[in-house]
C-alpha cells in the first residue's frame, strides 16, 4: 500500500480513491460525476497511479475501460481498506451523537425467519419506541460487530474471546444430520460417519465456523463424503438440502431453525457439542445478564426451546 500511495501519500490516497471508483463505474467520465470532479482529473489521477504501481491497468475496447487482472486484485485491497475506513469514520461520528433509542442485534441469516423476529416483537412490546437494526452475518462477521460496537448483541456460538466479550449461554447442541423426507436415511433413527461416508455433502466453508475443524472431520482426521456445495452462509445447507443436493451435518440449535423447509433431522454419531450464546461486548454499560434486553432474549429463546420440545413429545 505505501509503495502504490508514494511519498506524497495524500496526493497517492485520492488517486488510488479515483481508481477505485473508476472500477466501480467502469469509466472516467461515470467515475468524475459520482466524486464530482472533471473527467480530465481523473484521468490525471489514473496515470498518476498507474505510474506508482509502475503498469497500465486497463485496455480500452468499444465497451470502455477494461481492467487487467491485476487492477482488480490492486481493487479488491483497496476495496476492503476503504470499506473499513469508512466504518471508523461511522463509529467516530456516532460517538459524538445522542445515543438514539435503537438496537443492533447480529446473528446467523437462519434466525431471521423465525427466532430474531420473536424476540424483536417481545423488545417491542417491551419499549415501542425502540427501534431495531439486524445483522445477518457468519460467526467470524458477528463477533466483528459486536467488538466494534456495530451491534449492541448478538447471537452466536462458541468459542468467543472472554477478553472481549461476556455471554450467557442459550443451548447446548449436539450434532444432528439434515435430509431430505425421500432419502433413503430418513427412515434411520441415528445416522453414523459410515452412513454418509458415499453422500453428497453441503458444507461450510471452514474459514467461516466458529469452530475451524467444524464438520470436516467427525473425528477421523478426514472428511468422510463428498463435499458437494461449500456455502460462506450459516443455515443455507437446509436450502441446498431441501432440493435433493446432498445431506448436512449440523447442530440441533440450527437444525431447529429448518421447519420452514421440511426436512429430516436425525442424531448424527459421532457427535459434537456446541454451545449457543447471546453475547456483548465486556464492560458494555447497558448490557449485562441482569439487563432488561438480555433477559426478555433468554426468554424467549427459552420459551421457543421448550415448545419444541413439547411439540416433539
Amino acid at each position: 500500500m505505501e509503495d502504490i500511495l508514494g511519498r506524497n501519500s495524500k496526493a497517492g490516497f485520492r488517486s488510488a480513491q479515483i481508481f477505485r471508483e473508476i472500477i466501480r463505474t467502469g469509466s472516467t467520465r461515470r467515475a468524475g460525476r459520482e466524486l464530482g470532479i472533471t473527467q480530465s482529473a481523473v484521468s490525471q489521477h489514473l496515470k498518476m497511479f498507474e505510474d506508482a504501481v509502475g503498469e497500465q491497468l486497463f485496455e480500452r475496447d468499444r465497451r470502455g475501460l477494461v481492467p487487467s487482472t491485476r487492477a482488480i486484485d490492486i481493487y479488491n485491497r483497496l476495496d476492503r481498506y476503504f470499506e473499513t475506513l469508512a466504518r471508523i469514520e461511522q463509529e467516530i461520528a456516532n460517538s459524538f451523537r445522542t445515543r438514539e433509542n435503537r438496537l443492533t442485534v447480529a446473528a446467523p441469516h437462519i434466525l431471521a425467519l423465525g427466532l430474531v423476529p420473536k424476540i424483536i416483537l417481545a423488545l417491542d412490546e417491551l419499549d415501542p419506541t425502540l427501534e431495531f437494526h439486524f445483522k445477518a452475518q457468519r460467526y467470524d462477521e458477528i463477533a466483528q460487530s459486536v467488538v466494534t460496537g456495530e451491534a449492541d448483541i448478538g447471537i452466536s456460538r462458541l468459542p468467543l474471546d472472554e477478553r472481549f466479550f461476556e455471554w450467557v449461554i442459550i443451548a447446548e447442541s449436539r450434532s444432528v444430520c439434515v435430509v431430505h423426507p425421500d432419502h433413503p436415511l430418513a427412515k434411520k433413527d441415528v445416522i453414523t460417519v459410515d452412513d454418509v461416508a458415499h453422500e453428497s455433502h453441503i458444507l461450510l466453508e471452514r474459514e467461516y465456523a466458529s469452530n475451524k475443524m467444524g464438520n470436516l472431520t467427525y473425528g477421523r482426521g478426514e472428511f468422510p463424503g463428498r463435499p458437494k456445495i461449500h456455502s460462506d452462509t450459516i443455515g443455507l445447507d437446509a436450502s441446498f438440502v431441501a432440493h435433493g443436493l446432498g445431506v448436512a451435518v449440523d447442530n440441533e440449535f440450527m437444525a431447529q431453525q429448518y421447519q420452514l423447509f421440511n426436512l429430516v433431522v436425525i442424531p448424527f454419531q459421532p457427535a459434537a457439542s456446541y454451545h449457543y450464546v447471546v453475547f456483548w461486548r465486556r464492560g458494555s454499560e447497558k448490557y449485562s445478564r441482569h439487563s432488561t434486553i438480555v433477559k426478555t432474549f433468554l426468554e424467549v429463546i427459552e420459551r421457543e426451546q421448550l415448545l419444541r420440545k413439547e411439540r416433539a413429545g
